[in-house]
């Protein structure tokens, strides 16, 4: 039994079966035996993932079903303890990775790189998913943009600070666990270090934030290596729809954190703005990070006004209680300002969507499928066509 494995891809999940069989099936295909699946289940419900997975033979498959519910994070951090691969790549249930990873993690290995983030160049939509805007126009799609397989450094603190200056709104740019390939070693420092990897209530930017307060460079490569989905029951299909919001008490999502601390200068309502910008907070406060004094309090404000004016009253009693904190550029001049900016914004691409109306925004569609491990299929087929079968050659930029 080969226990060397150079990558561990983790797939927390909870009562999510119908998506969760499909991605752990599309993992399972790699052609691989350096590749490992590593599945920590929460699920409370008759859990068709448990009789799934202890009917399957294949070693490279840990499952672990935890039939306490747990928070996300906490989901997340078990999870990730169970990864023995040299390289770490963390998804969501409704998600999958091209073959092509294991290329890539070669080529990290050779090149002593421990942060490797792929560009989000492809994506894939459940047929479930359904969106404010489009309604079902993305339902079963595989999209994939344009790329060239380019390779850039990048200043590890340099992205952290155009993270703060945004208010830590989205990972885009950041070194990324979720959906990219970290060095398990370096995961070990950040646990040894600091108790735990995962702060906050997001998983996915705590663990950005937290890579990105290590010293020196991170690799991002433009090369689809990673499939995102989005799934009619997720946190990204409820945002879609304008439902991922809501009250801090009664949030499904919030409700398995305990004891969970929620600073009144952010504002005390669930949205996937006030969700990430917790998760970061939190996860420098927990680090001891100077950073966090350059958080940009205002845009987050600005733009909870702008997207869910029904809280605003909660959002200016976070900016009373951070103005009281004496945190800088919380004035009420500096948060307009910054409103009319992101208004100004929104504006802007709202009017593109209106005069380039289809769901599709330039992507090309290659294929229409039932679920992500045929997506996965597809992705990988037309990776093929576009760069050849034999290894991808990666230019450095």
């Amino acid at each position: 039994m080969n226990k060397n494995y150079l990558v561990s891809i983790v797939v927390p999940t909870h009562n999510r079966s119908k998506y969760a069989i499909p991605c752990i099936k599309s993992l399972l295909e790699i052609p691989s035996q350096d590749v490992q699946v590593v599945v920590h289940d929460t699920s409370n419900d008759t859990c068709e993932l448990a009789q799934w997975a202890e009917a399957q033979v294949d070693h490279r498959l840990v499952y672990v079903h935890w039939k306490s519910r747990l928070s996300m994070t906490e989901n997340h951090e078990r999870a990730i303890a169970l990864a023995t691969g040299e390289y770490v790549c963390l998804i969501g249930d409704d998600d999958t990775v091209s073959n092509r990873i294991m290329e890539f993690a070669h080529y990290a290995k050779a090149q002593s790189i421990s942060l490797l983030t792929p560009k989000v160049r492809a994506a894939y939509y459940w047929p479930d998913f359904r969106t404010k805007f489009y309604g079902a126009a993305h339902a079963g799609r595989v999209y994939l943009e344009r790329f060239d397989a380019t390779l850039s450094e990048w200043d590890i603190r340099e992205r952290l600070d155009n993270a703060l200056r945004n208010a830590c709104q989205g990972t885009d740019a950041m070194p990324k666990l979720y959906h990219g390939l970290v060095r398990n070693e370096l995961l070990g420092q950040l646990r040894e270090k600091n108790g735990k990897i995962f702060f906050g209530t997001s998983p996915d930017m705590s663990a950005a934030v937290a890579l990105s307060l290590q010293p020196g460079r991170y690799s991002l490569v433009d090369f689809p290596f990673t499939l995102p989905g989005g799934a009619g029951g997720s946190n990204s299909g409820r945002s879609a729809e304008g439902k991922h919001k809501g009250s801090l008490k009664d949030d499904p999502h919030l409700a398995p954190f305990k004891n969970l601390v929620w600073p009144d200068f952010i504002p005390q309502f669930f949205s996937v703005e006030t969700v990430w910008a917790h998760a970061a907070w939190e996860t420098l406060e927990n680090v001891g990070s100077d950073e966090k004094r350059r958080f940009n309090f205002a845009r987050l404000y600005a733009l909870c006004l702008l997207h869910h004016r029904d809280y605003a009253q909660m959002v200016w009693d976070a900016r009373r209680a951070a103005s009281a904190r004496n945190f800088e550029g919380v004035s009420l001049l500096q948060v307009g300002a910054a409103f009319l900016v992101e208004a100004a914004r929104y504006a802007v691409a709202r009017a593109k969507r209106l005069t380039k109306p289809g769901a599709n925004n330039g992507k090309e569609i290659v294929a229409t499928v039932d679920d992500v491990r045929l997506a996965k299929h597809e992705l990988d087929n037309n990776l093929t066509a576009k760069v050849g079968s034999a290894s991808v050659v990666i230019k450095r930029g």
